[in-house]
């Protein structure tokens, strides 16, 4: 079997959720879906404990996912605020994460009041990166993999 080599790292400064002191693990993502893009980056939580990446219902309408015409949400999901019901996207969606291009799985939460745009978990960027959390230096630093970019 041929070894996985990675890309130089990439330093990503711990930074707060909008008017928040807490500093997290945030990756600016670009997002897109058949020819549809956020027109700006969002803030992406690199979350090691989420096994689902989840989408915030609004941005999963924009990128042309009608909610409505997948049902009613599914329960099943437990989060730290409990559990929840969700959708699962019928399609991947693209995501830019500085120039790295990837398809994922997204799941949205049937929560509006859901505070994070994007949680990418162990479903999506771990499975494409090597991520080295350092929070008491302040970064982290991310490696993606080479044979797939």
């Amino acid at each position: 079997m041929k070894p996985i080599t990675f890309s130089a790292p990439i330093k990503v400064y711990y930074k707060p959720l909008q008017n928040s002191r807490i500093l997290w693990p945030i990756l600016d993502i670009e997002l897109s879906s058949k020819g549809t893009s956020i027109p700006r980056s969002i803030d992406a939580l690199v979350d090691s404990g989420a096994n689902l990446s989840i989408l915030h219902p609004q941005l999963a309408q924009y990128l042309g996912f009608d909610l409505k015409k997948l049902g009613s949400p599914k329960a099943g999901g437990i989060s730290v605020s409990g559990g929840y019901k969700s959708w699962i996207l019928p399609n991947p969606i693209d995501v830019n994460i500085y120039g790295y291009k990837f398809s994922f799985n997204f799941t949205v939460i049937d929560n509006p009041n859901l505070i994070w745009g994007c949680i990418l978990g162990e479903d999506s960027i771990f499975s494409v990166a090597k991520i080295d959390f350092q929070k008491f230096k302040g970064f982290f630093e991310i490696r993606f993999r080479q044979d797939l970019n």
